[in-house]
């Protein structure tokens, strides 16, 4: 079990089994190999806590929430470049709310993509796409709305193995 204190969460219990590695970094964040998804209780966003810099989380979203269904390319090309298999592939996009309208905005042209049962994996870019990286995908509206979501994916918890 890792426990670790940061800032925005407190402690955190983190099983040793749902680590997320990310061999490579994320894009400008190269030496941030370690990761431990923090969910929400209910809502398609989560965290992708750094276990190397406790200060240091990403805001994401499970890509499957996406509508028209996201990436348009086949599973099989987008697993590859992550040395992922499309069968166990779980693809999460980086979000961050714009403080001036808060729509929620994410970086369609380099998602996270992970192999769920090695719990590996890597941030591609999706080279000869229109994708963008601040892309506006919604709105945020009151905290309550949010929650009423739909929970995010399951795959990247420890008991989905």
């Amino acid at each position: 079990m890792i426990r670790m204190k940061n800032t925005r969460f407190g402690t955190l219990a983190i099983d040793e089994a749902t680590v997320i590695t990310l061999p490579k970094g994320l894009i400008g964040f190269s030496d941030q190999t370690r990761f431990a998804l923090v969910e929400r209780e209910q809502g398609p966003i989560a965290f992708l806590q750094s276990l190397v810099t406790p200060t240091l989380a990403f805001t994401v979203l499970d890509a499957s929430h996406l509508r028209p269904a996201y990436p348009a390319l086949p599973a099989e090309e987008v697993a590859e470049l992550a040395g992922a298999t499309p069968a166990n592939m779980a693809i999460l996009v980086v979000v961050a709310a714009s403080p001036s309208d808060r729509s929620l905005r994410a970086n369609l042209a380099a998602p996270v993509i992970i192999d769920c049962l090695s719990r590996s994996g890597a941030q591609v870019l999706l080279a000869g796409t229109d994708y963008g990286t601040s892309v506006a995908i919604g709105s945020l509206g009151p905290v309550d709305s949010v929650r009423e979501r739909t929970p995010s994916s399951v795959l990247l918890r420890s008991d989905a193995r």
